[in-house]
């Protein structure tokens, strides 16, 4: 390859990788733009440097690709830095990379608790599983309100926030077996559909709503997300695609796991609803506009940041360099 004609065909590029190279920050699609131009530039000093070691072009080239590996391989800003890019980055577009298969589970989760209910509602002999007429009127008009009430608020929120962050990262770790998430999310489905059958039982149809509905959004979106990261690692290994099935699940496995470690942080925010706001004598319609402000604000810092980062052609994943090469599957 003449050097001469590699300049005037990627000339350009060198000059734009030398100008990002000076830079202190970049945003994310600049970094991702750097990163590409300092392979390219780094093929193009390798051809040169195979023909023309001597040349002008040799040596113009080499310094940019020098002072851009420099950028490339410089200490850290700080531990801060990789805080910053799990909240700006990985987070939010492993959350956005979930939204359809959370929309799925979304509809069949409340589709499974509504049939539920209506099921155990219309048929006494169902209900009679869980506790004879007295046991049934005593959740329904103490024990159920009582639940959130029996015990400080900060102890409780604690409780539930435990119990529930517990739930979020087994949901994720063992969802590769599939069965698992499907039977939890059955399991929970059906528990909420029949208490709200005995709550309508004895006409506590508004303490239901008004009790569950506050933390209940956020809680159970958080749980339903760690169920659609879960499903997806079940899918990895199961349809790899042209990768190899170990390959496949190690990289939505160590892109899915950031999910687990933000759910268990968004829980202790519905923790805390749960114990301080669903048990506090505020208007019932403030306390279900607490939960759904709060649910609307992880939709959008997922929906602007992730679809950002996705955008840009980020990755929640490690780099090549830290991860490993993948091997593309040829032979099964």
């Amino acid at each position: 390859m003449d050097p001469n004609l590699l300049a005037e065909m990627h000339g350009e590029k060198w000059r734009e990788l030398a100008d990002l190279a000076k830079r202190n920050r970049l945003d994310p699609a600049q970094a991702q733009r750097f990163l590409d131009l300092y392979r390219a530039a780094s093929k193009d000093l390798s051809q040169i440097m195979t023909v023309a070691p001597d040349s002008l072009e040799a040596a113009r080239l080499s310094a940019i690709v020098h002072r851009a590996r420099n950028h490339l391989s410089s200490v850290p800003a700080g531990g801060l830095s990789g805080i910053a890019r799990y909240f700006a980055i990985a987070l939010p577009l492993s959350i956005y990379r979930l939204r359809w298969d959370f929309v799925v589970i979304a509809l069949a989760f409340l589709a499974a608790s509504v049939l539920a209910g209506v099921w155990a509602g219309t048929h006494p002999e169902v209900l009679d599983t869980f506790g004879d007429y007295e046991y049934r009127r005593q959740f329904a008009e103490q024990d159920f309100v009582e639940y959130y009430k029996e015990n400080p608020n900060g102890f409780f929120a604690i409780g539930v926030w435990t119990n529930n962050a517990w739930i979020a990262v087994q949901f994720v770790l063992l969802g590769v077996t599939g069965v698992f998430v499907l039977q939890g999310l059955f399991l929970n489905a059906v528990n909420v559909g029949f208490s709200g059958a005995m709550m309508f039982e004895f006409d506590r149809g508004a303490d239901f709503f008004l009790y569950i509905l506050p933390h209940g959004i956020p809680e159970i979106s958080c749980i339903l997300l760690a169920a659609a990261a879960g499903l997806r690692l079940f899918f990895a290994w199961v349809i790899p695609g042209p990768q190899l099935r170990r390959t496949k699940l190690a990289r939505e496995a160590r892109s899915l796991l950031v999910v687990a470690g933000g759910l268990v942080i968004m829980l202790f925010l519905s923790g805390l609803i749960e114990g301080f706001v669903t048990p506090n004598p505020l208007p019932p319609a403030l306390k279900i506009a607490i939960g759904v402000a709060y649910t609307a604000a992880i939709v959008v810092y997922a929906g602007t940041l992730g679809r950002r980062a996705a955008r840009a052609g980020l990755s929640a994943d490690l780099e090549d360099h830290e991860a490993g090469y993948a091997i593309v599957a040829t032979d099964r």
